[in-house]
């Protein structure tokens, strides 16, 4: 539905802002200065802290009112910057600050604390505390599964509470005491223990709420940030890769209005894990080590060796669509995609069953998943070389059959950059990048195909991307098939091919992607979750600084 826009008026210049909109985000919208700490627009609005604090005309004079829980009105005159707005909104940071420790140097949160922000944009000013400072105690506690939490660094923001009681329904925070005794504690026998619990060390302002996982691995300006998306389900949850010297150290949700919001379940957030776990990173011949030159030459003997039509490609849901566009492409009618069960936790939030980030792109392609055609030319006799693209198969109970017809074949070829259970069966391994290693593209479960971008080179940088390196197979067998040096080539030939894709190349897909017109498989994500939550677009995408 169109947004109704309307006129006002913030520190006397006019902007045209949605009706409805408050006035943080209208500020927001055009990039004007205004301090906050509760307020989070994907959360209720509280109002507790006092920080954003403006002046607005009305019919009686001037009056102080939170721009957070004050909507705008068409001509309504604020002021974010006058004398009265600017005394307020330091007295409300300066009670926040009273009692506040000095940890910076030692904090997690120092480099994106939104308290240090707000004190050098907002505060400077000067301290008149004469009382001793009252100390909450509770220093590290450990609050759950992943989660540290220090009461004495907390502002008392209640971000935490409002997503614990909103959006995960676990309530496992709450606030005990009163006044300057007030604290944030778990309740008795209920530590942080639910699917989203990291989710609230993201949106503390401050060092109050830090990750097991990350607490004192690495300061967060040495971070780089790589746009991505989330492989662990098929929900494809837009993140960003943070790494440094390349190794990730984390992934961290990446606002998506229209997807996961500026969430991201745990299962997802800790599976940066394994991409530097198990890997290979030279090919293997019958468990010996050889070199790459060994290895082209082993695939070059392969394709002399057998004809075109008794070679056989496997490849899986985990593959990008470039991979999969080059299979689909070159490969003729032998190429197959295993879809592995659906046996994932699953939830009414972000959470799928569907363990795999790329089936919509498997069908987008129109790769066959009917294996038994495959099985079938195996028991003929007619395949007798299979390529297996990146899919873990021999893992799944479900594969067993599968996997004894594989032993009637002479060769098996495994693509793969880990050491797993299908690596056991292969007679030639060669090594690939993961994901965060090279660009791709996903789509994900409701059609939004997404893009994955390089983090960094691999610690071997010999190793290719498997989908360049089925293009040098296309090449060798037919020398009419183009070479590329980099996936996102790819994708800048085969969107000409499809008119929903056409107008974009790889590097201006839209941060939140792009709606593709074919079938959903899944319904959308926080499909029962009715929060008033405070996103407004002017666009469609919108970014801003403060959570």
């Amino acid at each position: 539905m169109e947004q109704k826009m309307i006129k006002i008026k913030i520190n006397d210049k006019e902007y045209e802002v949605p009706e409805g909109i408050n006035v943080v985000e209208a500020c927001d919208a055009y990039n004007i200065p205004l301090e906050r700490f509760c307020y989070h627009r994907y959360l209720p609005v509280d109002g507790n802290c006092r920080t954003c604090m403006v002046e607005i005309e009305t019919p009686r004079g001037r009056m102080l009112t939170i721009g957070c829980n004050t909507k705008v009105q068409d001509g309504m005159v604020i002021y974010t910057n006058s004398e009265n707005a600017v005394r307020a909104q330091k007295a409300s940071l300066e009670f926040l600050l009273l009692d506040h420790p000095l940890d910076c140097p030692i904090c997690d949160k120092a480099g994106e604390c939104y308290l240090q922000d707000n004190y050098y944009n907002f505060g400077l000013y000067e301290y008149r505390r004469i009382v001793p400072r009252y100390f909450k105690g509770g220093k590290a506690v450990d609050a759950g599964d992943h989660i540290v939490l220090d009461q004495e660094r907390c502002i008392l923001c209640t971000r935490c509470i409002r997503f614990l009681d909103h959006i995960s329904g676990t309530s496992e925070l709450g606030i005990v005491h009163r006044g300057h005794e007030s604290k944030i504690t778990t309740f008795p026998g209920k530590p942080i223990s639910n699917d989203y619990s990291g989710n609230i060390t993201d949106i503390c302002p401050v060092g109050a709420l830090t990750l097991k996982e990350f607490r004192f691995k690495q300061r967060v300006w040495f971070l780089k940030k790589t746009p991505s998306v989330c492989l662990e389900c098929a929900r494809g949850c837009s993140i960003f890769i943070e790494h440094n010297r390349g190794k990730i150290w984390r992934y961290m949700p990446r606002e998506n209005p229209k997807l996961n919001r500026v969430w991201l379940c745990d299962k997802g957030r800790f599976s940066f894990k394994k991409n530097h776990e198990n890997r290979i990173w030279e090919p293997q011949k019958n468990n010996e080590t050889i070199d790459f030159n060994q290895a082209t030459i082993e695939i070059e003997n392969i394709l002399q060796n057998y004809q075109w039509e008794e070679i056989a490609w496997l490849c899986g849901p985990y593959s990008s669509n470039e991979t999969l566009y080059i299979l689909k492409n070159y490969f003729g009618d032998n190429v197959y995609a295993y879809i592995p069960p659906a046996t994932g936790k699953k939830d009414d939030l972000l959470m799928l069953a569907e363990e795999y980030p790329n089936e919509q792109g498997v069908r987008y392609f129109g790769i066959n998943t009917e294996l038994n055609q495959l099985v079938n030319k195996i028991n003929d006799n007619k395949i007798k070389v299979l390529f297996i693209i990146e899919n873990d198969i021999a893992k799944f109970n479900e594969s067993k059959e599968i996997i004894n017809k594989f032993k009637q074949l002479q060769q098996i070829i495994y693509f793969t950059p880990f050491s797993d259970e299908t690596s056991k069966i292969a007679n030639l391994i060669i090594p690939i990048r993961t994901f965060a290693e090279t660009n791709g593209t996903y789509i994900n479960a409701t059609s939004i195909l997404q893009k994955a971008m390089q983090a960094f080179e691999p610690e071997n940088q010999d190793v290719p991307p498997v989908s360049l390196a089925l293009t040098q197979i296309a090449y060798y067998v037919n020398k009419h098939s183009k070479r590329y040096h980099d996936p996102s080539e790819i994708f800048n030939e085969l969107k000409n091919e499809y008119e929903e894709l056409k107008d974009f190349t790889f590097s201006t897909i839209p941060s939140m992607g792009i709606h593709l017109k074919f079938p959903k498989i899944a319904d959308e994500p926080f499909k029962n979750k009715k929060v008033d939550f405070n996103v407004f677009m002017l666009k469609d995408y919108i970014c801003v600084s403060k959570g």
